[in-house]
């Protein structure tokens, strides 16, 4: 709506008149929009570049936004998805996270093998790891996506673009260890992070080579 135009223009006055005392102070600060329509409402398209020109005022700036989208208007998930590519023309550091409801259902759809469990969901809300997990309920992540998962989520796992074979044998050591069992809200039981059999049927992986059907070349395409 014009609310969220509104509010970050509100929020660069704010930043306009402390900014030398927060940059100052080496302070980083996170701006979470919850929202459910477009930042405009569909008002003009006047009003759709002032939000852009809003937002990349804060290129450069110790300053994140990120927008909770609550819908499943394909249409505004689609605007927000943009936001966050090359050809959303937006500079500024932007996230951009999505409902539980509709995380856990295309979660289920396209990368089975994750347990979006309540505390995930809870750091992708916070801006850590928002853009994968929320490309997550709409296409199956790549390799090095999956690797950045379990670098902040869990622990360093090797790239699996050297070896495939011991990034998938890694991540399955990580998910042995009990701590890394979570309540999963798709089944209502506790399980693992990531099951590493419904991961490494993702990847087509077979043998111990660590070869797959899909290489990684043709799979981060």
């Amino acid at each position: 709506s014009t609310g969220t135009v509104k509010l970050i223009e509100e929020f660069k006055t704010f930043y306009e008149e402390e900014h030398i005392q927060i940059e100052k102070q080496g302070e980083k600060i996170l701006v979470l929009i919850i929202t459910s329509v477009l930042p405009w409402g569909g008002k003009s398209d006047e009003t759709a570049e002032q939000f852009f020109d809003q937002l990349n005022y804060f290129a450069d700036l110790p300053v994140t936004f990120v927008f909770l989208v609550e819908t499943t208007v394909s249409e505004i998930l689609d605007f927000y998805d943009t936001l966050i590519t090359p050809q959303g023309g937006v500079k500024a550091d932007v996230k951009v996270a999505k409902g539980l409801g509709l995380m856990i259902d295309g979660i289920r759809t396209y990368n089975a093998w994750l347990n979006y469990c309540l505390p995930i969901h809870l750091c992708q809300s916070l801006g850590i790891c928002s853009n994968i997990l929320s490309q997550a309920a709409c296409r199956p992540l790549r390799a090095e996506e999956v690797r950045m998962l379990c670098n902040t989520f869990s622990g360093h796992v090797p790239d699996p673009e050297e070896d495939m074979g011991a990034f998938l044998d890694a991540i399955e050591s990580l998910m042995s260890n009990g701590e890394h069992t979570k309540w999963n809200p798709a089944t209502n039981v506790d399980a693992p992070l990531i099951d590493t059999v419904k991961l490494k049927d993702q990847f087509s992986v077979s043998g111990k080579t660590g070869c797959c059907q899909r290489c990684l070349g043709c799979f981060n395409k």
